[in-house]
Order: C-alpha cells, then sequence, then structure tokens
C-alpha cells in the first residue's frame, strides 16, 4: 500500500496550466519570464511575448505535439544570434554574451520539458551552441570538459563515449590555485547548460562549480533504464576530479536538484568517502515510483506531463511499464541502498511538493546514517524560494569544517547585493544558530516562513543552522 501522501491523493489538484499552452503561459510562465526564474534564466519577458503571441492566437492542448511547440521560438532565437554575432564582430564582447545566453534561454524553452521531437532536438543542439558562445565571454566563463568514462560496462554504448561537464572556477582565478568545489547534479528537464545563474552562487563564495548531467537527460552517457549505470557514472566522474589541480581535495560537495535529488541521495550512500558532504534538495527515492503517485503527479505542479518525461528520463518508452516496474528496479529502499552509511548529507525540500512527495524525504531519516533536513512547511518543489539561503550556509560549513590546505576567503558584501573577497581572511561564521548540536527553535519562522524540522546528528557543529532554522 502507498502511503497517505502529505499533499493528498491528487483529487482535484489538477493543475490549471495543464489546460493547454496558454494556460501554462498565462498562468506560471509568465510571471516567470519577467523574474527570470527557470526556465527563463538569463532570459528578457520581451523574447517570449512575440511566441505566446502566437500561441494565443493558435493555442495548443494536451497531449502536445512538440514539433509544433517548438516551431515559433526559433525565429526570436535566430534574431538574437544574428545580434550577438554583430556585437562579437565589433568586439562588443559584454552585449554579445548578453544575447546569446538570451538565445540559449529560448531555445532552452524549446526544447522544454525535454527533446522528444526533432524540431526539440535541434534546438537543445542550438542552445549549446549558443549557450557556450555566451558563457565564454563572462568575467568568469563557464567551459565545457569531457571525461573519459572509465568506468563503463563493458560491451555497452557507454564505453564509447565521454562524460560533458560545465566548469567554473572563481573569477580571476590564478594557476595553482585550488578551490574547495560543489559538483552540481542536474535534474529531469534542467542540464549543464543551465548553469550560470548557480554557478555565480558558487564561484561568489570562493568555490569551483562543475555541473553534470543525470542518465537519461542531456548527454548524459549513462544507461537510463540501469539502476547500477551512475554508480559507474560518478566513479569516473570522481576520478577525473581527483586529478584536477584546481579542486582542494577533501572538499567536494555535492548538490543535486530535483530528480538530481535521487542522484544525491544515492551517490552519498554509494560514494560516501568520497565526499564531505551531499545536498539532496527536493530528491525522491522511493515513492516518486509508487503507481499511485505517478497517476497523480503527471498533472500536478509541473508543467507539463511528469510521468510521461519521467518515463523518457529512465528509459522506458510505456508509461505504464514504468508504473508496474520503475519502484523495484529504481527505490533506494527496495535496492538497499538507504540502509548503508553515508557521508553527512542535508535534505531540503517544501513539504507540499507535487513532483516527488515529501515522504521521500522523510524516508531517509529513518535508515542508515543520520542526516540533517530542512523543509518549508508553505513551499512547493524544491523549496524555493526560500532553500537556496540555506544550503549555501550549509555548504560554507562544510567546507569551513574539513580538512585542506585553502585558507577560504572572507566575505564582504557591497550595496548592490554581490559578494566581492577581502584578501586573507577567515570565513565568517554564522550565528543565532545551533551550538554543540542543540538547535534552538524560531517561534514565527525565518522571514515568514515556518520551521518543519531540523535534525543535527550529535556532536556535528551546528553553527550553519540560521535563527534557529
Amino acid at each position: 500500500m502507498p502511503p497517505p501522501y502529505f499533499v493528498g491523493s491528487g483529487e482535484g489538484k489538477k493543475g490549471a496550466h495543464h489546460e493547454s499552452i496558454s494556460a501554462l503561459w498565462n498562468l506560471k510562465w509568465k510571471k516567470r519570464a519577467s523574474l527570470g526564474i527557470y526556465p527563463f534564466m538569463e532570459g528578457k519577458l520581451e523574447d517570449f511575448e512575440e511566441v505566446f503571441a502566437h500561441f494565443s492566437e493558435n493555442n495548443i492542448y494536451p497531449p502536445y505535439d512538440f514539433e509544433v511547440y517548438s516551431q515559433p521560438f526559433f525565429p526570436v532565437a535566430e534574431r538574437l544570434e544574428e545580434r550577438a554575432a554583430i556585437a562579437e564582430a565589433s568586439g562588443d564582447f559584454e552585449l554579445a554574451s548578453e544575447l546569446y545566453l538570451r538565445a540559449a534561454c529560448v531555445y532552452r524553452t524549446a526544447r522544454q520539458p525535454c527533446p522528444i521531437s526533432p524540431r526539440q532536438k535541434l534546438a537543445f543542439q542550438k542552445q549549446k551552441q549558443a549557450f557556450f558562445k555566451g558563457a565564454s565571454y563572462l568575467a568568469s566563463p563557464l567551459t565545457e570538459h569531457l571525461i573519459p568514462h572509465t568506468h563503463a560496462k563493458p560491451g555497452t554504448e557507454e564505453q564509447y563515449a565521454s562524460i560533458p561537464v560545465t566548469v567554473r572556477l572563481p573569477e580571476r582565478a590564478k594557476p595553482g590555485q585550488s578551490f574547495p568545489t560543489v559538483l552540481q547534479i542536474y535534474g529531469l528537464d534542467g542540464y549543464r547548460t543551465e548553469h550560470t545563474m548557480p554557478s555565480s552562487h558558487h564561484i561568489a563564495r570562493g568555490w569551483a562549480s562543475i555541473a553534470v548531467e543525470i542518465p537519461g537527460t542531456g548527454d548524459c552517457p549513462a544507461d537510463p533504464n540501469d539502476p547500477t549505470s551512475p554508480d559507474r557514472l560518478w566513479s569516473s566522474v570522481l576520478d577525473w576530479i581527483e586529478q584536477q589541480p584546481w579542486i582542494q581535495q577533501g572538499k567536494l560537495v555535492a548538490w543535486g536538484v530535483s530528480c538530481g535529488g535521487y542522484y544525491s541521495m544515492r551517490i552519498a550512500h554509494t560514494h560516501a568517502s568520497r565526499f564531505a558532504g551531499v545536498v539532496a534538495q527536493g530528491g525522491g527515492c522511493h515513492s516518486m515510483f509508487d503507481p499511485e503517485w505517478l497517476e497523480i503527479a503527471s498533472h500536478m505542479e509541473y508543467p507539463f506531463d511528469l510521468t510521461q518525461v519521467l518515463a523518457l528520463k529512465f528509459g522506458y518508452d510505456d508509461v505504464e511499464k514504468m508504473k508496474l516496474d520503475s519502484r523495484q528496479q529504481f527505490s533506494l529502499l527496495e535496492n538497499g541502498i538507504l540502509d548503508m552509511a553515508s557521508c553527512r548529507m542535508l535534505l531540503v525540500n517544501g513539504m507540499l511538493d507535487e513532483l516527488f512527495p515529501i515522504e521521500d524525504c522523510l524516508l531517509p531519516l529513518r535508515y542508515g546514517s543520520p542526516k540533517e533536513v530542512r523543509f518549508f512547511e508553505d513551499s512547493k518543489h524544491m523549496g524555493e524560494p526560500h532553500a537556496r539561503k540555506f544550503i549555501l550556509e550549509w555548504v560554507e560549513s562544510i567546507f569551513g569544517n574539513v580538512g585542506g590546505n585553502m585558507v577560504l576567503t572572507n566575505w564582504e558584501k557591497p550595496a548592490n547585493g554581490v559578494p566581492k573577497p577581502v584578501a586573507n581572511g577567515a570565513p565568517k561564521q554564522p550565528t543565532n544558530g545551533a551550538i554543540n548540536g542543540v538547535t534552538k527553535k524560531a517561534v514565527n519562522g525565518v522571514n515568514g516562513v515556518k520551521d518543519v524540522i531540523v535534525s543535527v546528528p550529535n556532536g556535528v557543529d551546528g553553527r550553519h543552522i540560521m535563527n534557529g532554522c
């Protein structure tokens, strides 16, 4: 029997944004585009008004023909690329970067939720081209590296592929320097080409940043239908990481987002000795594969048919087959992963998550090593917009409390809110947190967000927990 899900049975929860593409735009995406929130990072609202004006006259309805859906994005993206090329030729590389990244954002939206149709697959190729052109002109550029898949399973397609990752180092990084490093594990529809904003948070704190895709997404070579393929993937990635002189050994944290949280929960157990800590934000591990959950989640918070996209991602060509088979194949509980010892791990999510049930963030607390958690009672998937602040503080505390030969930088915050380093400083320590593993309880939460659960293992320094959260 499935658990009685915290968000309910799903009856009456069908999101109105599922009615049509115009409904999706007006009820969900237009606000996100105006704020530059995923999937519209680096984009501008004006870049999408023409596209969705077209849909207001030529609306489309589920089940979507993604060849029809993606078509009106191309002229807008191509014009942005043309303007970027002109700026590039004139030597205005700052404008060229902005325009290429805006074009990449339009292509990104065209290939949402994942490259299904031929035109969407072309959009992904063009997104990568525009993204890496634009990213190359940033003050701290993002660069692509191809990692040899040295642990690939012999006799499979894995054996003949490399693992692409996106890398970003702090501004003005010099040869010979090494940095604490975040391995950002992306999710269902976010790929390594979405790494500009997250990496900006990392490098502002003096960390190096690596983006990697999960099996069944982007250009990841791991077999999506083989539950053990991610273990081989991470072994190859981690072997490469340990060979890089710019990565400070012993100061590596993995941060999985959304479906990437499933893989970070797994990696925290299967590769525990190779991480200082692991964050699972918005992840699932067991109930996300319940047939009953897959039935109701398809029409709730996610913009498209979640179950269809999950089936494609996990290598199923039949949604009904996934409903019957995937829990036995992929559940971290049924496969015994949660019983293993793990490295230090933080679980973060919104209690009202309608992609992966909050029960999947509670389940790991009952097995294996003690965990640390932060849930937001009134938030949905991933606990945003509140979660990032707490995660960054937690990661900062990890890097400050493990060994290594680098002195972390002290940060000051100027008027524009962008952190800048103070030379030769020591890391500032958060205040008003837990002392000696004992947490304080906020009366009304922080910033209007209610406290739900905080767990700090005995003897663990709790200074990273701000204001009792």
